[in-house]
């Protein structure tokens, strides 16, 4: 019997980190954790460099792309992520747990990205 398994499945309970290609606004890579089949936390560091999200919504365009609202598409065979603004495109990858999230998000953090 074959069984096909949704991407959207596939990445519950995950993170993912997507690398800048050069020096941006934001100094650092964009941070996701997908809690479940519809939100995923989208991680920045505020003026005050204090770690925050946002919950954003994303969906399965089609079974190679997912949509994360205000901020682009995912190609899932590719692991690319295209910006929704400008388009530019940034290399992904999945971390090994959310404790590697949290540990580079506090090094962005404790580097004052924003001074």
């Amino acid at each position: 019997m074959f069984s096909s398994i949704s991407f959207g499945n596939e990445i519950v309970g995950k993170s993912m980190k997507c690398e800048t290609k050069k020096e941006t606004i934001r100094g650092y890579p964009f941070y996701f954790f997908f809690e479940n089949l519809d939100n995923v936390q989208s991680y920045f560091i505020d003026k005050t460099d204090e770690i925050k999200f946002l919950n954003l919504n994303y969906k399965e365009v089609n079974s190679n792309i997912f949509e994360i609202r205000y901020v682009g598409k995912i190609d899932k065979n590719n692991l690319i992520l295209t910006h929704a603004k400008g388009r530019e495109k940034y290399n992904c990858s999945f971390l090994s747990s959310t404790k590697q999230l949290n540990k580079e998000l506090d090094d962005f953090a404790k580097k004052g990205v924003h001074k």
